[in-house]
């Protein structure tokens, strides 16, 4: 199955703009590849779904609904070895956001199209202990000299200090079209202060 697919959902938490962009800047010194979106933390890998957009956004939005704002501690790169070659990332760590990765994952696994380009592989991840919250910079294969290119990145002043911590209040459905990801729907998170 093609990797353009109209089928093709993605979940992500939305970086504030200006730490994006400077993330992105770093991105696009490495990547030979189209932007398909600014820089995010991903809480459903992409699949293709049995159904459609206003579909998902009902499933996700159900999901967070009650969700508040997320405190994010963003770390210097590292990189992790995969079954297919590796991922320089920036390590995410805030409280609750595994446990909402699993959450939107369960409630979406039987929706997948399981004729989909490797359907299920992302979703196995999300609900394993083995998941990491991250924001990729660049991935590559085996064979690519993935330690080089880390210590580069490394040395990269991305606009700020690590560790950085933000706050995100927005997540985003989007859908893969003519190889970029279109927003979908965004959904706000609660403040902290937010009181029923």
């Amino acid at each position: 199955m093609p990797l353009n697919t109209n089928k093709r959902y993605i979940v992500f938490l939305d970086l504030p703009k200006d730490i994006a962009s400077k993330i992105d800047k770093v991105k696009s010194k490495y990547r030979h590849s189209p932007k398909r979106y600014p820089a995010h933390i991903t809480l459903k890998q992409d699949e293709d779904f049995l159904i459609n957009a206003d579909e998902i956004c009902g499933i996700v939005h159900d999901q967070i609904k009650n969700q508040k704002q997320f405190n994010v501690k963003l770390g210097k790169p590292q990189i992790m070895p995969n079954d297919w070659g590796w991922n320089i990332y920036l390590p995410v760590k805030s409280k609750g956001l595994n446990e909402l990765v699993k959450k939107i994952s369960k409630s979406l696994e039987k929706f997948i199209d399981p004729k989909g380009f490797h359907a299920f592989l992302s979703t196995k991840w999300e609900q394993s202990n083995n998941f990491y919250g991250h924001i990729s910079i660049k991935g590559g294969d085996k064979e690519d000299d993935h330690k080089n290119l880390l210590a580069k990145i490394k040395k990269e002043k991305f606009g700020f200090t690590f560790p950085k911590n933000i706050v995100c209040d927005t997540i985003t459905v989007a859908n893969l079209k003519n190889n970029k990801w279109e927003k979908v729907k965004s959904f706000n998170l609660k403040n902290k202060n937010f009181k029923n």
